[in-house]
């Protein structure tokens, strides 16, 4: 019997449609869910699998020993093909997981699955950490291993390595970015140890975002200790520059080349669209040390952007740190030794590194110390108007964490300090009363600096 045989012909409208629309609610799978290795990378994972209709999904994945800490893919947007591909992995350990699959109408999950990663090769970095609890780090710690052809690398807030990226050369500096990717400075060997030619943007796959070869420009530059995105996302680096002066009046030579500093603010293509010389605010005929040190004069050792926009650098030699105007290039100050910042003796720092504004809104440098060969980490308030600094946290380092050159800290999320203390090639967790809570060794050669990283991507698509 035909149960629409007198049916009206709008029901039956009604009906196909009704029926039409909890079709397309329904998800399915199509075919089996596949995991397969990175064949470059023992630390990545990529999951593979097919929707029925177009849909967005993530992957969600723990290991077996710690199913409470779960972790979650990127989001891969709408589409019926997905590939997703897992980091922030362990080596050598199982996971558990399962994908998330939504569109406007229905949601769906897969069957848990599970797979094994290789080993961690032990060749690219000799982490050993030292018998103190490893507590302290709430995300994690980006870090480089300047060999000659060298390896950039995270550890997780278990104190295991769960990235890493090969570096053609030698990677002289990392930098994390708000875009979640890293910015990283190498070079040959040939370079002075802080300095390359190529400046390339990862992502956390392995992609190259851009790679800026800085010896093919029109005028090559030689960057140097520090390279980071300014608010439109162009490049901001220190570069080498040669100068000849007659410094025949004190005993030099008539064409004495001294070598200084700029500032550069660059395009991702490498077209320069603003600089700023240190020669063009001071005279190295005014320094009485010029004879001993004109062969790297200023030596300015990194350059942060302030929370007004202009830029903070730090020169080694002169013991000071500027800020710069970041339109007119004005100097607005000079703290330090002979500076015309107003602070008290005890407060002076040398050989410093790593000035920054940090997290609470204090100014923080890492006080190499070399004047009196004690390591501190210093923060200060700064009265523009009056010209006057305020120091908050004093805090002297122990006589193994002794830097006389290099390093940094830096505050993570639970007002923990991140401190690199290159010549012990020590990452260390600390408290702000100065108690240890964590100290890895991380091998030969040193590393230049190491950065917290709270989170390696957005997770607003994570249902709860």
């Amino acid at each position: 019997m035909n149960i629409f045989k007198h049916t009206p012909l709008t029901a039956l409208i009604f009906i196909w449609v009704a029926l039409s629309n909890c079709a397309t609610e329904n998800l399915n799978f199509i075919g089996e869910i596949v995991a397969t290795s990175d064949s470059s990378n023992e630390l990545r994972m990529h999951i593979d699998f097919e929707i029925d209709q177009k849909s967005s999904a993530y992957v969600s994945y723990w290991t077996e020993t710690n199913p409470d800490k779960i972790f979650h893919s990127q989001l891969s947007q709408s589409d019926r093909s997905h590939h997703l591909t897992l980091v922030g992995l362990k080596g050598g350990t199982t996971y558990q997981y399962q994908v998330s699959v939504s569109n406007v109408n229905t949601s769906i999950q897969s069957e848990v699955e599970k797979f094994t990663t290789s080993k961690f090769p032990i060749n690219v970095l000799h982490l050993r950490w030292e018998p103190e609890e490893r507590t302290g780090l709430s995300g994690y710690i980006l870090s480089q291993r300047r060999l000659v052809n060298g390896v950039i690398f995270m550890i997780d807030d278990d104190g295991d390595v769960v990235w890493y990226q090969q570096i053609p050369k030698q990677p002289k500096l990392s930098h994390w970015t708000a875009r979640h990717t890293i910015l990283v400075l190498y070079g040959a060997a040939t370079h002075r140890n802080s300095s390359g030619d190529h400046i390339v943007e990862y992502d956390l796959y392995g992609n190259e975002r851009f790679h800026l070869n800085l010896s093919e420009l029109d005028i090559p530059l030689e960057a140097h200790h520090e390279v980071r995105f300014d608010e439109n996302n162009n490049l901001l680096t220190l570069v080498y520059q040669h100068k000849t002066f007659d410094l025949s009046s004190i005993g030099g030579k008539q064409d004495q080349s001294v070598m200084g500093d700029k500032i550069v603010r660059m395009d991702t293509a490498g077209n320069v669209l603003w600089e700023w010389s240190v020669f063009d605010y001071t005279n190295p005929l005014k320094d009485s040390t010029i004879l001993r040190t004109a062969e790297d004069w200023s030596h300015s050792n990194s350059l942060s952007i302030d929370s007004d926009g202009n830029y903070l650098v730090s020169f080694r030699n002169f013991n000071q740190v500027w800020k710069v105007d970041s339109k007119s290039g004005k100097v607005l100050w000079k703290l330090g030794k002979g500076g015309d910042i107003e602070m008290e003796p005890s407060a002076q720092f040398s050989g410093q590194h790593a000035f920054h504004v940090n997290p609470e809104g204090d100014y923080m440098v890492f006080d190499n110390g070399r004047q009196n060969r004690q390591t501190r980490i210093l923060t200060y308030q700064i009265d523009e108007a009056n010209k006057k600094a305020t120091v908050g946290l004093k805090l002297q380092l122990p006589e193994n964490l002794y830097s006389d050159r290099m390093g940094n800290a830096y505050l993570m999320d639970n007002d923990n300090m991140l401190v690199c203390a290159p010549r012990t090639n020590s990452l260390v967790i600390m408290n702000q009363k100065g108690e240890i809570l964590g100290k890895a060794h991380v091998g030969i050669p040193d590393p230049y600096r190491a950065e917290f990283v709270r989170s390696l991507y957005p997770l607003d698509h994570v249902r709860d």
